[in-house]
């Protein structure tokens, strides 16, 4: 009886343990990982002790079996907690039986169980492939028959290794080898069933139609989104049909020429379907296409993946449609827009714009820097000559062109444009240019008028001098001043001699050329008196303001206008000097006596009074606190 006759029921024991596993263990309730492990441990643990009973004694003592192929599957595939179970089962039982050869297949034994779980971590939790395999079951014969060189002397070795050691060690490799190759192939296939299961539940739960079509167009597989997009009970309605059976002839053919063009080519493609539906409406899909294969290369089928885009088409159709109105709106408007991204280039603008600026009209364009449309305009002369350095004039330009707010330039030609900058959440800006030279020629008119108009209302109309209101204005400014700074100023009050004599003899005509003759008069004696404010009081009175003068000073002005009016030589046959002539009161702004504007005026007119009843055409200056005094 030979070694390979005797452990042949070894090979049955390690065939029958391992089918045992591979087709009884997906019966197996939900478990942790650590209890499949210590089942998977017990299976194997199970087949040694039935392995080990079916031996083959070499020499008294010395027994073989196929206790290795098992310790190392179960480390291989279980871990650490399966390989525990044969390797204590193979233990104690080599123990029990004893024998010479008991002190080699202990260690024998461990070494199996070392190569077993080497190879776990090895894997790590891979699937182990027949390359590892192959280099498993290598050490597992190499871990059977290690013994041998021990145990046997070695001038046996001739004998002993190709009728015992060599047919053992293949038999271990073999036994190893389709245990191993057994239990992954199962692995595998448990793993491709559990991605199936994985893949159909992403594909039914998938919201997109996909598909799956022979060469003729009918369907081979398809989801529940398929079913509901052809109007179908289910997916399994859909089998061995085709569009035909469920669009219009027309709609069929159309979605069958993209799979005509597919199948000749071989390669993939995309395009958007456009069909009708059974409600008058109209439906978009995005739908990639692309070849289903057999092993061979050929084509035998077709890979369809559709997604409606019905709401978007229709929202890029608005999208559209609202860009367009934009687009005219823009076009349309009085005023020059452009639009400018975070660099300063130019990426729109309507043609108002172009009009606003024709002499750079041609490098406002779309992709164009604002730095080198400012530099242009400059020196071809469409705005106003630089002074000094150029470039930080550009830079100053473009800061102030791209910054939130208005900024208003004139332009070599006389135009004002105006520049309305906002910015945009990407960093660019958006500029709107606006005409405005009307609006500031209007505005410069406006300013003019009114300037004419206030100048009109506070000057008097006859003779251009201040008139009563300028007047009172003025004296109250000097008041408070002179109150709170301790400044004096002087008040002349200037009257005609017998104006109404004159009225009466020349006519009011004559009248009012005599008043503004002597306004001239007055006003060009008293133009070298810096701050001299001139006025007509009322009637034929005349007043005049003179800053800081004190009495003497304000007496010799005065006897200056007395005389100036003098020098006019008008004829006044009335007055008893047969000219026209003038009387002035003075008054002098005095501290602690004077308080209000009043008191300055009954001063001066007092002053006015005296000069009258001393003959006139003379000045009096009535001492300031006499006259309050007798005023009161």
């Amino acid at each position: 009886m030979t070694i390979l006759n005797d452990l042949l029921g070894n090979v049955a024991l390690l065939i029958i343990s391992t089918s045992i596993w591979t087709f009884g263990h997906q019966h197996l309730p939900k478990m942790t990982p650590s209890l499949k492990s210590a089942i998977f441990g017990s299976v194997m643990a199970i087949g040694t002790i039935c392995v080990m009973n079916l031996r083959f004694q070499f020499i008294p003592g010395v027994l073989l079996d196929l206790r290795y192929a098992f310790i190392a599957i179960a480390g291989l595939f279980g871990g650490p907690v399966a390989v525990l179970f044969p390797t204590v089962t193979a233990l104690v039982w080599r123990t029990m039986v004893g024998g010479t050869g008991l002190w080699v297949g202990l260690p024998q034994i461990a070494v199996a169980a070392a190569v077993g779980i080497a190879g776990f971590h090895i894997a790590r939790g891979r699937i182990p492939n027949t390359r590892s395999i192959t280099a498993f079951a290598a050490a597992v014969a190499a871990s059977g028959v290690g013994g041998f060189f021990i145990a046997v002397p070695l001038d046996s070795w001739v004998t002993v290794m190709p009728k015992v050691v060599a047919p053992f060690s293949a038999l271990l490799f073999a036994a190893a080898f389709l245990a191993a190759q057994a239990i992954a192939h199962e692995m595998r296939r448990q793993q491709t069933s559990a991605e199936n299961r994985m893949y159909r539940a992403v594909i039914e739960a998938l919201p997109d139609c996909l598909n799956a079509k022979d060469t003729e167009g009918r369907f081979l597989v398809a989801n529940p989104a398929t079913a509901d997009l052809m109007g179908a009970d289910d997916a399994e309605a859909l089998i061995g049909r085709s569009d035909f059976d469920f669009y219009p002839l027309a709609t069929a053919r159309e979605f069958r020429v993209p799979e005509s063009e597919l199948m000749a080519a071989g390669v993939p493609t995309t395009c958007e379907q456009r069909f009708g539906n059974a409600d008058g409406g109209v439906s978009w899909l995005s739908t990639l296409k692309a070849p289903l294969r057999d092993d061979d290369g050929t084509v035998v089928g077709i890979i369809t993946h559709n997604r409606e885009i019905t709401a978007q088409k229709l929202m890029e159709q608005e999208l559209a449609q609202t860009q367009r109105r934009l687009a005219d709106a823009i076009a349309s408007m009085a005023d020059g827009f452009a639009m400018f991204d975070s660099g300063g280039t130019q990426v729109f603008c309507n043609t108002h714009y172009l009009e606003l600026f024709p002499k750079t009209s041609d490098v406002r364009s779309n992709g164009t820097g604002l730095r080198f449309i400012i530099r242009t305009a400059i020196e071809r002369g469409e705005e106003v000559a630089v002074v000094g350095d150029i470039d930080n004039v550009i830079e100053r330009t473009f800061a102030a062109l791209t910054s939130k707010g208005d900024r208003q330039m004139r332009l070599a030609d006389g135009r004002w444009i105006n520049a309305r900058t906002r910015q945009t959440e990407e960093g660019g800006c958006l500029i709107v240019y606006s005409d405005v030279t009307a609006a500031k020629d209007a505005d410069a008119h406006l300013r003019s008028l009114n300037q004419r108009l206030e100048a009109m209302a506070l000057h008097d109309g006859l003779t251009g001098l201040l008139n009563r209101r300028a007047f009172d204005i003025e004296l109250d400014a000097a008041v408070v001043r002179a109150r709170g700074g301790g400044e004096t100023f002087s008040l002349l009050m200037i009257d005609v001699d017998h104006f109404k004599a004159f009225n009466d003899t020349y006519g009011h005509p004559a009248g009012d050329d005599c008043l503004r003759a002597i306004g001239n008069r007055v006003r060009t004696a008293l133009r070298s008196y810096f701050g001299a404010q001139v006025a007509r009081y009322g009637g034929e009175e005349i007043a005049a303001i003179l800053p800081h003068a004190r009495e003497g000073e304000a007496n010799a002005v005065a006897s200056l206008v007395v005389s100036a009016v003098r020098a006019l030589g008008l004829a006044h046959v009335g007055s008893d000097r047969a000219i026209v002539t003038v009387s002035i009161g003075v008054a002098v702004w005095h501290h602690g006596v004077m308080t209000s504007s009043a008191d300055v005026l009954v001063a001066a007119d007092k002053g006015l009074y005296s000069a009258k009843a001393a003959g006139r055409d003379c000045v009096k200056a009535i001492e300031t606190g006499m006259s309050l005094a007798r005023n009161s």
